[in-house]
């Protein structure tokens, strides 16, 4: 990461510098992307930015889309739409609860046997709550953690073996994972001795917007730390930010009736549609390259959030990385990332 995206950092981890994003344009998606052949999968698509997200994948001519889904019911009345809109697609439903471990195992498993090759993936499943509550797996660790870092780290790494490139198709993989703007100036103490992930799971001082963006800010750390691991000629590794738009859950994690009902206004009336939104993810996902390979992007590529930064921030990362895969362990991560490095 370059000194001059140091530099920019604090100020585009500011609320006025995200909130003029907001009113740039879009960039069209370039007209010679095709993705006839390939395969791509994203995650919590039966609704909003992801249903969109495989939409535009689908006008790309995918051959084949897997729409990642809590709720096969739900998902396949989204697929429904879908394959009447593109007939010469496959479209799969396919149940993933990111709630679970077991289920994020098993969809895994699912992809690695029944996938040739998986060519793109944008994780863009997400939670947040106002509530404090326990997942009922693993370390039964609190949902927001337990969704948006745990199961998305655990599943980004299993997907990896099956994006490795092949003989009939050498072009690097692509997986994108759906950050915040939310986690640019959110700042964690670090807990010393303690554990960080154990510092983040007290139901005493809970408050589900800074839990959100918390670990939206986890997930850029541990993305970034993965990506030094990862040969991006085999896969190139991004996250990615659609900012506000209308009509998403974002709201769910907001306490408070002034902050609620202030942020419902702002996203509502100057948000971007979900269509534009996710136009985003295609540009992360498709058209930024090599360079973007353990990035934070939109469009562009923007700094990493603020914490980052600095000896403090590597050592933090570090130790955040240490944390997670003895967490995931149960998963046999270290030795799915042993066979994948480069």
């Amino acid at each position: 990461m370059s000194a001059q995206l140091e530099k920019q950092s604090s100020s585009q981890a500011s609320f006025l510098h995200n909130v003029r994003r907001v009113f740039r344009t879009v960039p069209p998606i370039p007209s010679d992307l095709d993705l006839t052949g390939k395969t791509a999968l994203v995650t919590g698509s039966n609704v909003g930015l992801g249903l969109e997200c495989s939409r535009h994948f689908l006008k790309l001519r995918a051959s084949r889309l897997i729409l990642a889904v809590r709720s096969l019911k739900k998902g396949e009345t989204a697929a429904q739409g879908l394959r009447a809109e593109f007939p010469d697609s496959q479209i799969d439903v396919w149940e993933l609860d990111m709630l679970s471990f077991r289920s994020v195992q098993a969809f895994a498993a699912r992809c690695n046997k029944e996938l040739d090759r998986l060519h793109v993936a944008v994780l863009n499943a997400g939670f947040g709550t106002a509530k404090f509550e326990r997942a009922e797996e693993g370390r039964r660790r609190e949902v927001t953690l337990q969704v948006n870092y745990l199961a998305t780290a655990l599943l980004a790494v299993l997907l990896i073996p099956k994006m490795k490139p092949t003989v009939a198709s050498p072009d690097p993989a692509r997986l994108t994972i759906v950050a915040s703007d939310a986690g640019l100036g959110a700042k964690i103490k670090d807990p010393g001795e303690g554990g960080i992930l154990d510092s983040l799971d007290k139901p005493d001082g809970y408050f589900g917007f800074a839990q959100y963006a918390y670990s939206k800010l986890l997930i850029v750390m541990f993305i970034a730390k993965l990506a030094e691991s990862i040969d991006p000629t085999d896969v190139i590794i991004n996250c990615t930010n659609p900012a506000a738009t209308k009509g998403t859950a974002f709201l769910s994690n907001v306490d408070g009736g002034l902050m609620k009902s202030l942020l419902s206004f702002w996203l509502n009336t100057m948000g971007r549609s979900a269509v534009d939104a996710a136009r985003i993810y295609v540009h992360s996902s498709l058209v930024l390259g090599k360079e973007s390979h353990g990035s934070f992007t939109e469009w562009d590529i923007r700094p990493w959030p603020v914490m980052m930064y600095g000896e403090d921030g590597r050592r933090f990362v570090d130790k955040l990385w240490k944390e997670t895969l003895e967490e995931l362990s149960f998963a046999g991560i270290a030795g799915v990332l042993e066979t994948v490095k480069h």
